[in-house]
């Protein structure tokens, strides 16, 4: 690892301080070949005699981020709604649960908790595959694939014959399912390069995956009456129309637009030197098998990774045990809106200090963080309250309103760091995003197993406490980050790649960056 720091370092050094009249040099060349072969959407930058540089124009219309409003609004809300529907399929059966094994003619508390632990399994595995696959071959295909599995699985849940049959098709869902929840980060990373757009369509997703767990449950609520397989049948409905607004979205990835554009270019002009800066770099930077297992890597060796992933699973399992009470559940929803607004009061705080050049502007740890320094002890606060007031001598609206504070707590708390967390990994928020999701799925679908016997052993009282300790525990992370985030991305393997490569487009050079 520090080896690899030190290389990077030299090459930046070395790009910096490389001849000034070479780099004329090659911007002539750069310039004549985008005289015949330009249109203003393209240029082509001549490596060597067998290598051209397929790159955007720096305002080229081909480029995501410079999209018209209306196409890059239809790819947001498109990607916005397939995260929700993932979302609301995650909890969608536990209304519906007592029905279908009456149904099917099971029982035990065990088998209760499988259709949404079977698909939140799914979930851990999904990300492996799908968010590094979205950063090699582009985000749509990744989507679109995935969710016609996704579409065609949830069918397989309205038409199942037996208990097997829909843990299977419950599986299937949350693999699939899975592709969502890190790609659209990815998507809304590739479609807004400035902090404040991207915090709000970060906000939108976080949005997205936090209600629809919530919304689930109120689904199958009021669908059980008409006979359990209505609950998938709304589903089905749901990602339908979902999948068919997903048909006329574009791919966002730019290294997959400009490996399309280079690959055009070859078999026009029937020369084999056309190539994109990810064709140039790819197999000398990852193999398969790191491709596949860059999301854990990164969850195991990225310590902001790290930090912010546990936080996260820790709020995210939280939200299950809130489903144990209906009006809790209620209070949740609506203390969560309320995370939106109190967001973007602070975006406008923060334009206001950057408009007067405030130097802490200029770091992604203060434009995003400190909203979860103040979430964090209200996410606490709201687990002992409703710890100390969930008895039967106490009125029922106090437990209830402890619910506004924790739904306030959770989702800050999820836009917060996940915000964070994109602005640091750029290009890779898929893969980082991905680890995010791998461990807070995994907390998702161990902690309704455990909870019975949680609250069997130490009452509803001392084991909500137990919870509110853990999270407690958690409130330095934003803290931490705060004072010690700049000099751990600087550390970094991946933020280094993503430094060196903005130096080599900011010198002029158009050396391929290596790592």
């Amino acid at each position: 690892m520090a080896s690899e720091t030190k290389s990077l370092t030299a090459q930046i050094a070395a790009i910096l301080s490389s001849d000034k009249n070479e780099s004329s040099d090659k911007r002539s060349l750069a310039s004549t070949e985008n005289n015949q072969n330009s249109n203003g959407e393209y240029q082509i930058v001549e490596l060597s005699q067998n290598e051209l540089l397929v790159e955007f124009q720096e305002n080229s219309p081909k480029n995501p981020p410079n999209w018209a409003f209306s196409k890059k609004f239809y790819n947001a809300v498109v990607g916005l709604f397939i995260v929700l529907n993932s979302g609301i399929s995650s909890a969608l059966p536990s209304n519906a649960v007592p029905a279908i094994m009456q149904d099917f003619h099971e029982s035990g508390d065990q088998q209760k908790v499988l259709p949404t632990a079977v698909f939140l399994i799914g979930y851990v595995i999904g990300p492996l595959l799908f968010s590094p696959l979205s950063e090699t071959i582009g985000r749509k295909p990744v989507l679109l694939w995935s969710f016609t599995v996704f579409v065609l699985a949830t069918l397989g849940c309205a038409l199942a014959p037996n208990w097997s049959s829909l843990l299977v098709f419950r599986t299937i869902c949350g693999l699939a399912g899975a592709a969502p929840q890190t790609v659209v980060g990815g998507i809304y990373a590739d479609l807004f390069f400035d902090l404040r757009s991207r915090g709000r369509a970060m906000a939108m997703y976080m949005s997205a995956c936090s209600f629809g767990p919530i919304l689930g449950p109120i689904i199958s609520g009021c669908s059980v009456k008409y006979g359990w397989r209505w609950t998938f049948r709304i589903d089905l409905i749901l990602t339908g129309v979902t999948w068919l607004a997903l048909l006329f979205t574009s791919e966002t990835f730019g290294p997959a637009l400009l490996k399309r554009q280079s690959a055009k270019l070859r078999k026009d002009s029937g020369a084999n030197r056309y190539f994109s800066r990810q064709e140039l770099n790819l197999d000398s930077r990852f193999t398969p098998m790191e491709i596949i297992t860059r999301p854990i890597a990164m969850l195991f060796f990225e310590p902001i990774i790290t930090s912010t992933s546990i936080y996260i699973a820790l709020a995210y399992s939280l939200v299950f045990f809130y489903f144990q009470a209906y009006p809790i559940i209620f209070g949740v929803g609506v203390g969560a809106a309320s995370s939106g607004f109190v967001a973007l009061y602070y975006d406008i705080i923060y334009e206001k200090a950057k408009k007067l050049n405030k130097a802490w502007t200029s770091s992604p740890e203060y434009h995003r963080l400190p909203m979860c320094c103040v979430a964090g002890p209200c996410l606490t606060v709201s687990m002992f309250w409703l710890a100390w007031t969930a008895k039967s001598t106490v009125h029922w609206a106090a437990p209830v309103m402890s619910g506004f504070i924790f739904g306030y707590g959770f989702q800050t708390i999820f836009i917060s760091l996940l915000t964070y967390v994109t602005d640091a990994y750029k290009i890779y928020s898929a893969s980082a995003l991905a680890a995010s999701v791998i461990l807070r799925s995994i907390a998702g679908a161990l902690f309704p197993l455990a909870a019975d016997p949680l609250y069997e052993s130490f009452g509803v009282s001392w084991a909500t406490s137990l919870l509110a300790f853990v999270s407690f525990a958690c409130i330095p992370i934003p803290f931490a980050l705060m004072r010690w985030g700049p000099w751990i991305r600087e550390r970094s393997p991946f933020c280094q790649r993503l430094i060196l490569e903005e130096k080599l487009r900011a010198s002029g050079s158009n050396t391929p960056a290596h790592v």
